[in-house]
């Protein structure tokens, strides 16, 4: 899976998503529950993992 694709699917740029995999920026709440989905996983993992 490509930073690319997830980008597409959540309707943002490529750029974001690496951004936000660096740790240079956080999504928004609207993306981190869109990133929760499209993972099947719950919002809180995603921010568990990121610190």
């Amino acid at each position: 899976m490509t930073q690319e694709f997830v980008a597409e699917t959540l309707g943002v740029s490529r750029q974001a998503v690496s951004k936000w995999k660096s740790g240079v920026s956080d999504p928004s709440t609207t993306n981190l529950m869109a990133l929760a989905k499209f993972f099947c996983v719950e919002a809180e993992e995603l921010l568990r993992e990121a610190r």
